[in-house]
């Protein structure tokens, strides 16, 4: 198998905190564990948060690149969105759940993709965040003719 047969995206849970209060600093995110897809199928990404922020949002970064910026739900709804492929999109059907979903799965999606929250304020909303990363795998293979075998991690 040649490596650019092979499609990976990485995906990097973040916790952005804006002066949390005293003693909240244990916020954390979880998302769903490594998959493994073969070309054209649907990445389903899951990112859910435990500190009660009211914006979630979906970095991509591609090798070399900085963050660009996917999607940002305030409230449950899309506030911002990136200049994204039709293959990408994004729901918010909980206050502490996000998911992103990638369509149609092609070499040119390999990246890192990042998951984060952050309490907006009025007086913060204009600051960058900081971030705490941890590490969040999906590996794509391309589809193999004579297999009817379903790949995963």
């Amino acid at each position: 198998m040649s490596f650019c047969s092979l499609i990976v995206l990485f995906c990097l849970s973040c916790v952005f905190c804006l002066f949390p209060p005293t003693g909240q600093t244990d916020a954390k995110i979880t998302q769903t564990p490594s998959l493994v897809l073969e070309r054209g199928q649907t990445a389903y990404l899951r990112c859910q948060q435990t500190y009660g922020h009211d914006s979630m949002f979906w970095y991509r970064q591609d090798p070399g690149q900085g963050l660009q910026l996917l999607f940002n739900f305030y409230y449950k709804e899309e506030r911002e969105k990136g200049p994204s492929s039709s293959h990408f999109q994004a729901d918010q059907p909980q206050d502490d759940l996000f998911r992103l979903n990638i369509s149609s799965v092609q070499p040119e999606h390999s990246a890192v993709y990042y998951c984060a929250s952050s309490s907006d304020t009025a007086l913060q909303s204009h600051l960058l965040p900081l971030q705490k990363p941890s590490l969040f795998l999906v590996t794509l293979q391309p589809h193999h003719r004579n297999s009817n075998k379903a790949h995963s991690l």
